[in-house]
């Protein structure tokens, strides 16, 4: 599968983040991928000047809607078992809870809360071994040290182990109170416990305090932080400056990350930028969904869990006694001149999704959403 994929296509936009990082030097070492771009996973693409289709790339830690676009990663994008159904005779989207018919309502193998917890990458070395590529991984314990981003006098220090694993938080959810659905998901990775690198993995978390979980995450986030990036989830939100010019801090964070993993990974000096606009749609479990079948959607993923009908009130007034919010999409790419639905709210909702959601909540949602519209004739 993937061999014949990119023996056709090495082209790929890799997402802003450590999983992207790590998948785009994982695919330039083995297949010989090529970079052509980011998405910061919010509302920017960033494409090198020679892609004259944005389509035309492999989109790794993306989905994206359109039935031709290729895509590798790990999101809830089912909404029920036609839904999935529908999805899965595209034959371009390469996705774990597709492949274990993990929907969104639950009406499959699966429900939102037992979705694939780990990162594309984890998924992506696992996919590899199924076709007999082996992926080598330097030494996870190896503590590597290097300067500060903004601070040359100042050193700081991680191993690859927690930098690899802090991909889609996958070591907070294995040590957490998710350890029951990520024990399954490993087990489903590497069944036989056979593959070098998804070993070498589990024999790292082995080795970590379950009870330290939170730190894990924080230092290595601090890390990050101090690359140079903005997110702790190893994440930049511009890797460009205004004229396309890819930001020095991006290369030296792809330079150091790719000194850890043994891996040169060369990146495009100039781009494109694709700016656009994000939405988010709250619902209720059995709203509309029509915004699945919009012409100019281009890319969406469902995030948190619906609350049960048997949890739920006719009156939105009495949403916000629940623990998690009745919302189910965020979409995040949008092409064309429309949106079927606005993506800017009054001051009046706006009141009231603070009422329901509250401010860390609203956070969240809002850097997990992401909405693109079509520019510059592509």
């Amino acid at each position: 599968m993937l061999k014949e994929l990119f023996e056709k296509n090495r082209d790929i936009v890799i997402n802003s983040d450590i999983d992207g990082f790590l998948c785009g030097m994982i695919l330039h070492k083995y297949f010989g991928c090529r970079v052509v771009g980011f998405s910061d996973s919010r509302d920017t693409v960033w494409l090198a000047p020679e892609v004259s289709d944005i389509d035309a790339p492999v989109y790794i830690d993306l989905y994206v809607a359109r039935p031709e676009v290729v895509c590798i990663e790990q999101h809830i994008i089912a909404y029920d078992s036609d839904h999935h159904n529908t999805i899965q005779k595209y034959g371009t989207k390469f996705n774990p809870n597709l492949e274990r018919k993990r929907t969104f309502i639950g009406d499959m193998d699966g429900d939102y809360y037992h979705k694939y917890p780990f990162g594309t990458v984890h998924c992506l070395i696992a996919l590899m071994a199924r076709e007999g590529i082996d992926v080598s991984l330097p030494d996870l314990s190896v503590v590597h040290r290097t300067k500060q981003w903004d601070d040359a006098s100042h050193t700081i220090s991680a191993t690859l182990g927690h930098v690899i694993l802090r991909a889609d938080d996958a070591l907070n959810s294995t040590l957490s109170k998710y350890s029951e659905n990520a024990s399954d998901w490993w087990n489903w990775l590497d069944p036989d416990h056979s593959i070098p690198a998804i070993e070498a993995l589990r024999k790292y978390i082995k080795t970590c305090n379950p009870a330290d979980a939170g730190k894990y995450k924080s230092e290595t986030g601090t890390f990050f932080k101090k690359l140079g990036c903005e997110g702790q989830d190893g994440a930049f939100r511009k890797v460009t400056d205004e004229d396309g010019v890819i930001l020095p801090k991006v290369l030296n964070y792809c330079n150091i990350i790719g000194e850890m993993m043994d891996i040169t990974l060369e990146l495009p000096e100039r781009y494109i930028i694709h700016k656009g606009k994000y939405a988010v749609q709250y619902s209720k479990p059995g709203y509309d969904m029509s915004v699945l079948k919009a012409a100019n959607l281009y890319s969406y993923a469902f995030i948190y869990g619906p609350i049960q009908n048997s949890q739920i009130s006719d009156s939105p007034s009495t949403w916000n006694n629940y623990p998690k919010p009745p919302l189910f999409l965020a979409v995040r790419l949008f092409w064309g001149c429309r949106v079927n639905f606005s993506s800017t709210l009054s001051d009046q909702r706006e009141k009231k999704r603070k009422r329901l959601f509250g401010h860390r909540q609203l956070l969240i949602i809002k850097i997990a959403c992401r909405g693109l519209f079509r520019q510059n004739g592509l």
